[in-house]
């Protein structure tokens, strides 16, 4: 954490090569935040840009740099929000989610290949409040007094978003393999 902190005191002090290895750190987080809003690569690319760019014009603002991440991530809901709004007419509602979560870190019940297949079935039923949470504490491992943050919504209302949508994912799964048995 510390390599993290010396990155983003450079960046303040207005060093793009920092910048750049800080987002090479970070990148993967962005990107499953992103993805938990936006369908399409090119929107999540575009959101991620547009991150970028606002945090590294506005890096001087943060005082308090072990915020730097969680301030990053709030600004990276901000503009998939703006872009999901934009095409919200023309865009299927969470059509595609997250791929690549770590099941190790979920749930030592899911295993192999077919269950990842599986996960990434189920979490599409869950709606957007869960994902995002259920995202960022298993996927960026925030914890949710730090998810409570970057969405800036209560302590408790994480909490039980985060429970109810591992209880709905859990009853999913269950269901998933009664009926495929």
């Amino acid at each position: 954490m510390n390599d993290l902190n010396d990155l983003i005191k450079k960046v303040q002090l207005g060093d793009e090569i920092a910048f750049k290895q800080l987002t090479l750190l970070i990148e993967n987080d962005l990107y499953r935040v992103a993805k938990t809003r936006l369908n399409n690569d090119d929107d999540i690319k575009d959101a991620i840009q547009n991150t970028m760019l606002i945090t590294y014009k506005n890096a001087k603002r943060i005082r308090n740099i072990e915020y730097f991440k969680t301030w990053m991530i709030h600004v990276l809901i901000n503009e998939c929000n703006k872009i999901y709004n934009s095409n919200k007419k023309n865009s299927e509602l969470y059509n595609k989610v997250i791929t690549d979560i770590d099941f190790n870190t979920f749930d030592n019940s899911i295993q192999d290949a077919q269950d990842q297949m599986n996960f990434d079935s189920l979490i599409k039923k869950l709606n957007y409040d869960e994902k995002i949470v259920i995202t960022l504490y298993y996927n960026s491992q925030f914890s949710c007094k730090q998810i409570s943050e970057i969405l800036r919504i209560n302590v408790n209302t994480v909490k039980s978003r985060l429970t109810r949508g591992k209880n709905k994912l859990k009853k999913y799964y269950e269901e998933v393999n009664y009926n495929g048995a």
